[in-house]
């Protein structure tokens, strides 16, 4: 006991410096509701975030922003000058993982031939915080420079919002969709590209539908001598192909893997609908679908779930959000109930619910044969898979879809995506000298995940914030900003 003491005041003594060198501008602390030095929950019901049972009447103590202790109330020792916060039961678990998250969303139609995307700098990195996502990869940018100064003004503590991984714009192939993205017409430019956003500070890479092999391959390649990592929603090339050359991570679950698709030919993009009808009709427990997923593990590929955003194509979606739609700007809520409308209007299921349906189940069987799987949220789409609380659908749509356990899921959206970043030294899972980024949470999400949904306050680096008010400070305005 008196070690364990003095391991605390030792601790104490060498953080404080680190500690206090964020000063929170007047904005982001209208938001902040503990920031002490040495902080200790009990009485909570622990979800380490390692996929093992929940554990009431937990303690956890904090120090300069740092886990610190973790234990059985009855054996706790309270530091002197600790603020104690009696959590009542309450659940305590890690803070979000999410590895496909954007700044921006889909906007309106536009008579043109460009589809049309809006970045959202003030409203989305609070949603995120405010549902619990503490570290989030931007999986894409669209504005690199924003999303760098967006980084920059949440680490220096002038805003709110959420540890940012950031990924570069999209490696696009020749031609390309999205009028923000640039063509590269060779595997040299690609290269290149890749060199000269990795100058610019961001430390992940996402290939396009549009690239072919070599130009991915190239792509691969520079990623990798920086020490880079890439992922890829693809088209032209196969997730088998993409193992072959290198690739770190697929998104989008298989909803976007082309590897089935009747009468696909090499650096080809699939005809269209043939990729969703084969999916949709492939029958998954064959040898050769369990071999095709068991290549991509042996290839060490971890794949990124992201059915939220795919549940807003198919006519079995559930009834939209009240809370998200209140969220939305006017403009942005017209956009989304119109596409919503059309969509149910449609008689299913569809080739689309159908392989929806099928694709959800393999990331089980991805899952359950070994493979790393983590989740996302990719606020696209129709438009209302918003930041935050898209990121609770889309981890309740595991359980739901996928058939994991509440806890599995939790796991997924904790500890799984800290490893695929490589930050499961430091964050993903409540243990000692991990950073203190927990969820108290009024629920009990282990055995209902939609519990997820009852964020009271997040605590990033120790810092807690009152979920509520980051809602409540963007309400109605998600589309403007």
């Amino acid at each position: 006991m008196q070690k364990t003491l003095l391991f605390l005041i030792v601790t104490y003594f060498f953080a404080a410096p680190a500690f206090s060198q964020i000063k929170f501008s007047d904005e982001t602390k209208k938001y902040i509701e503990y920031n002490d030095s040495i902080a200790v929950f009990k009485n909570g019901l622990l979800i380490d975030g390692k996929g093992n049972a929940a554990k009431p009447h937990q303690t956890v103590i904090i120090i300069n922003g740092k886990i610190n202790w973790v234990g059985d109330d009855a054996k706790a020792i309270i530091p002197k000058g600790a603020n104690t916060i009696d959590l009542n039961g309450k659940t305590l678990m890690p803070g979000l993982v999410m590895l496909h998250e954007h700044m921006y969303i889909s906007g309106h139609d536009i008579p043109t031939r460009y589809l049309h995307l809006k970045q959202l700098p003030f409203s989305f990195p609070r949603l995120y915080l405010a549902a619990g996502a503490t570290t989030i990869r931007t999986c894409g940018s669209i504005e690199p420079y924003s999303d760098i100064r967006i980084k920059k003004d949440i680490d220096l503590g002038l805003l709110p919002g959420p540890n940012m991984e950031l990924t570069a714009p999209y490696i696009e192939g020749k031609s390309t969709r999205f009028p923000q993205m640039k063509e590269n017409k060779t595997p040299a430019e690609a290269a290149a590209f890749v060199n000269y956003w990795a100058d610019q500070g961001f430390t992940s890479f996402k290939a396009y539908m549009g690239v072919d092999k070599l130009t991915l391959k190239a792509a691969i390649d520079a990623a990798h001598k920086r020490q880079l990592k890439i992922t890829g929603h693809l088209d032209i090339v196969t997730y088998k192909e993409a193992a072959t050359l290198g690739m770190d991570n697929l998104e989008h679950g298989f909803m976007a893997s082309t590897d089935f698709a009747i009468g696909k030919k090499e650096n080809e993009p699939p005809a269209t609908g043939t990729a969703i009808q084969s999916l949709g009709t492939l029958d998954i427990q064959t040898d050769s679908v369990k071999q095709f997923i068991q290549f991509l593990i042996d290839k060490k590929v971890s794949i990124t779930s992201s059915l939220a955003v795919f549940e807003g194509a198919t006519t079995t979606q559930p009834l939209p959000n009240q809370e998200a739609i209140n969220a939305m700007s006017p403009d942005t809520r017209d956009f989304y109930l119109q596409r919503l409308a059309t969509t149910k209007s449609a008689k299913g299921p569809t080739a689309y619910d159908k392989a929806f349906a099928n694709t959800s189940k393999m990331e089980k069987i991805f899952y359950d044969m070994g493979g790393l799987l983590s989740v996302g949220t990719d606020p696209t789409g129709n438009g209302g898979t918003l930041a935050g609380y898209g990121n609770w659908r889309a981890i309740e749509l595991l359980v739901e879809a996928d058939g994991f356990t509440p806890l599995e899921a939790i796991k997924i959206a904790t500890l799984n995506g800290s490893i695929a970043l490589g930050f499961d030294k430091t964050i993903g899972t409540i243990e000692p000298g991990k950073s203190a980024d927990l969820l108290i949470i009024d629920g009990d999400p282990s055995k209902n995940i939609s519990d997820i949904r009852k964020v009271l306050y997040v605590f990033k680096n120790g810092v807690g914030y009152n979920s509520k008010k980051l809602f409540e400070s963007v309400k109605g305005k998600v589309g403007f900003n």
